[in-house]
């Protein structure tokens, strides 16, 4: 195959920038150089990090990476080559809300201009536009190519540092884990939605490596070992089914909460609390298959992810090919309840979730659950739970 033809190709047609990457690392220093506006703003786009998520990329599948200011770079692997396309941006130039992050990583105000000057020379362009591009293209370079899939990835390196360490002990890691008869059986668990034993199996799992002499998952580079252990635990979860998005949600969301970290004491809560998540998202999505219809499946697993936006059943009958009231009657005679007061109900237990395990303010999360109103997000919170939620967050 002629990569250098297949990459102008691509340019050519989206007008971006697009890197062929052998084993040979230089050109992604040249990228980083080139392309890396401020390694703290964008800690993905250093030559280490894409170095780092290029051995770690899979066949067929095309990953977008998004970094604090918003501009995205997709790369996947086509023949013997990895390919970087771009880096673009989705969203026109807010200068509001980049000085805002400007402030968040409490850098100069004196960077604004250069940060605009560099924002608006990127491209501006669509995943799913790009995505459908570059398939076109690997389908005139290679017909019978299998169909690519597309995963946003976010919250994966959050510091030169963490990925360093990351590299540092991978294997050790992976040799230590491997002596155990914990880890299928752990992972098994996972898979198969198993809440009642999998959080106390992980403390078994640690503790066993600790008397072992080979050392916890967490002595010597902690955030390098949560980060492995996330790794399996996502494909643990992926065995079931479960939703790529569920799963990106809950491990995305440890991610942040790992860099934040003081102790081990704290990594180990937050990833038990993790794990307990994920194998209870596992365990919804395994009893929820085979409790309701494929229908209402769906629409559950629907509801489950997109509460921050309006649901509207109308808009869910549409998508299935059915009526409004075929759908609202038979989502009341599998779950028992109306599909307003569900989603009710699973907005209110997101929230309390939220207040807490997060120090958001509350209308940050009521805006986050669907509820832009705020004293409204109070009222139903209040009927639901039979106290506000700044009571609620006290208890």
């Amino acid at each position: 195959m002629d990569f250098k033809l297949f990459a102008l190709l691509i340019s050519n047609l989206l007008s971006v920038n697009v890197l062929p990457v052998s084993d040979d690392k230089k050109s992604l220093i040249e990228f980083e150089n080139k392309f890396c506006f401020n390694k703290s703003l964008q800690p993905m786009f250093s030559a280490q990090a894409l170095g780092f998520l290029l051995e770690s990329a899979k066949e067929f599948i095309m990953y977008e990476i998004t970094d604090k200011i918003d501009v995205s770079l997709l790369f996947f692997r086509f023949g013997e080559y990895d390919f970087l396309v771009g880096p673009y941006v989705k969203n026109e130039y807010n200068d509001i809300k980049m000085q805002s992050i400007l402030a968040e990583q409490r850098l100069s105000a004196s960077h604004s201009i250069s940060l605009k000057l560099y924002y608006t020379s990127l491209p501006l362009l669509s995943s799913f536009h790009t995505q459908k591009e570059i398939e076109a293209c690997i389908l005139s370079f290679s017909p019978a190519s299998p169909l690519y899939s597309f995963r946003k990835l976010q919250g994966l390196i959050e510091d030169k540092s963490s990925l360093t360490a990351y590299q540092d002990e991978s294997v050790d890691y992976k040799t230590i884990l491997r002596r155990y008869d914990y880890e299928n059986h752990f992972l098994n668990m996972i898979s198969s939605g198993n809440i009642q034993q999998v959080g106390n199996t992980f403390l078994e799992m640690q503790k066993s490596g600790e008397q072992s002499g080979a050392g916890s998952l967490y002595v010597n580079n902690p955030q390098a070992s949560i980060a492995i252990l996330r790794t399996l635990i996502r494909k643990a979860a992926e065995k079931s089914g479960l939703s790529p998005i569920i799963i990106d949600e809950i491990t995305g969301r440890n991610a942040q909460t790992s860099a934040t970290c003081k102790n081990n004491a704290e990594l180990l809560k937050y990833t038990k609390e993790m794990i307990l998540e994920l194998t209870q998202a596992v365990h919804n999505h395994l009893t929820s298959t085979d409790k309701y219809s494929p229908i209402i499946s769906e629409v559950i697993e629907y509801v489950e992810f997109n509460l921050s936006k309006e649901i509207f059943l109308s808009d869910l009958a549409g998508e299935n090919n059915v009526s409004e009231s075929y759908l609202s009657k038979k989502f009341k005679k599998e779950t028992g309840i109306t599909f307003g007061n569900y989603i009710t109900k699973k907005r209110c237990k997101k929230a309390a979730l939220m207040l807490k395990e997060t120090a958001l303010q509350i209308q940050e999360i009521s805006a986050y659950v669907g509820y832009p109103d705020n004293n409204y997000f109070i009222k139903v919170f209040k009927k639901m739970y039979n106290m506000t939620p700044s009571e609620y967050r006290k208890i």
